[in-house]
């Protein structure tokens, strides 16, 4: 299948899924089964209401925004939210109109699993597609400029190189000087942008300034408008993923929150903290019940000390808490307690201890944790004494962190920030991917950050160690 039409099949994705409806409610009709039998005297009516309610919410849930550069993970949660708001809204449909249409909960709960497998798997075929052709044809990338200073462009190429699914390739950069940088090209200064449109065929522009002025940032608006080419700014590269706002009025006068958190409102702290009893209580008692019986024998026999490790850490507003893992390590003597990171290879850790670290399943203990209300089944990983100390004094924002409960996974680990931080730069980054979850926050967020944790289970983080 040629490039261009794979790429058009990605463009015509509604008529995609109006099309998937049709073969679905087919496929379904042909299964000879009494509790899929519907009664309904214009079948024109039935499809109607299918596609209707997907596309209202389709648009509700913004499925059809592109995300060919997001991971598939993120698509799934949006198909499973849009799936359970199509789900409502034919209930209340069938509600009002119940003497005229009879469709079975069993119809409509087959149709919607048959419809949301067909659509994921469809997608998924593409993306990948698209994600070859991307990978092994660099025309099929959009070609990119980014004026800024050195250090940012730097980063946003490695960003852009480390994640070719992007569809990006940076032909240059503009900047006040040029620093040799390595795989860029360094094409001249910001103010000299309108020549380098017309001398390179650029797709998209990134501004990525320490600073900006208004009429700088009309000067790079303008310029890219009248070639046609469109424009992203970034204010600030360092903080443009804690940044989080809400505007309000005093009579006619805005007035601008910059701490506005989602978790927040009660609302959300109400369904975020359902969420973790709901989901600790099922894990302890389907499979904690077991398995850590199980754990604990092999670790005694596998070396000698207690089955647990308790550990102080930071939660919720600095407040101190024991967070509990199995142990993994050789039991140390008292006096040898001191806080020193886990490496690759690390001596101190026990034969079963690599498997278990591998597998995170050392943290699993943790879900008590969750239960007891220390720590959210989501959230930014809980760090040390020592650790919270060192970096609160060399990180600007570190401890905003902590305006969220701790959790066992999170956003950094399931974007590679995991394991051991051998130098700042590293917990920069992991803590970039923190604020951006806490000023980010939402259910649906949570529900992709726990089934990405479960796939990297299954593929064996190489940070896990």
């Amino acid at each position: 299948m040629s490039k261009k039409i794979i790429l058009r099949l990605h463009e015509k994705r509604r008529i995609i899924d109006a099309l998937t409806i049709l073969i679905c409610l087919e496929i379904i009709g042909l299964i000879p089964l009494n509790f899929l039998q519907i009664s309904i005297s214009n079948p024109v009516l039935l499809v109607f209401i299918l596609l209707i309610s997907w596309f209202i919410a389709a648009s509700n849930t913004k499925l059809y925004k592109d995300r060919i550069s997001n991971k598939y993970v993120e698509e799934i949660v949006i198909v499973l939210n849009t799936l359970v708001i199509q789900f409502i809204l034919i209930a209340a449909f069938l509600f009002i109109y119940n003497k005229k249409i009879y469709l079975p909960i069993s119809f409509l709960v087959c149709f919607q699993i048959l419809f949301g497998f067909v659509q994921l798997l469809v997608k998924y075929i593409i993306r990948k597609k698209i994600h070859y052709d991307y990978l092994h044809d660099s025309s099929m990338l959009q070609k990119l400029l980014i004026v800024g200073s050195a250090e940012s462009t730097q980063k946003l190429n490695q960003t852009i190189k480390a994640n070719f699914f992007y569809g990006y390739n940076c032909i240059g950069y503009l900047s006040e000087e040029d620093r040799k940088l390595a795989d860029v090209n360094y094409l001249g200064n910001p103010d000299e942008l309108a020549e380098v449109l017309k001398k390179h065929e650029i797709e998209k522009v990134i501004v990525a300034l320490p600073s900006l002025s208004e009429s700088l940032i009309r000067y790079f608006l303008e310029t890219c408008d009248n070639h046609g080419i469109k424009t992203f700014i970034v204010p600030n590269y360092y903080q443009f993923t804690s940044t989080s706002f809400e505007i309000n009025q005093i009579g006619l006068i805005p007035v601008i929150n910059l701490r506005a958190l989602p978790l927040d409102k009660s609302e959300n702290k109400f369904l975020k903290r359902a969420f973790d009893i709901i989901f600790s209580s099922l894990f302890l008692l389907l499979i904690g019940s077991w398995l850590f019986p199980i754990l604990a024998i092999l670790i005694k026999l596998n070396s000698k000390g207690p089955v647990f490790f308790k550990q102080e850490r930071w939660g919720i507003n600095n407040k101190k808490m024991n967070c509990y893992k199995f142990r993994t390590m050789y039991h140390q003597k008292a006096g040898e307690n001191e806080f020193v990171q886990a490496t690759k290879n690390d001596p101190r850790v026990t034969s079963l201890g690599k498997w278990l670290r591998s597998l995170s399943i050392d943290e699993t203990p943790q879900f008590w944790n969750v239960l007891i209300d220390n720590m959210s089944v989501v959230g930014p990983r809980p760090h040390v004494t020592p650790q919270n100390l060192e970096y609160s004094e060399k990180i600007e924002s570190y401890l905003l962190r902590h305006q969220v409960k701790p959790g066992l996974t999170g956003w950094a680990q399931v974007n590679g920030a995991r394991g051991e931080t051998p130098d700042i730069e590293h917990m920069q980054t992991r803590v970039n991917y923190d604020l951006y979850y806490v000023h980010q926050w939402n259910f649906w967020l949570d529900i992709q950050i726990v089934l990405q944790t479960i796939l990297n289970v299954f593929k064996a983080d190489k940070h896990a160690y």
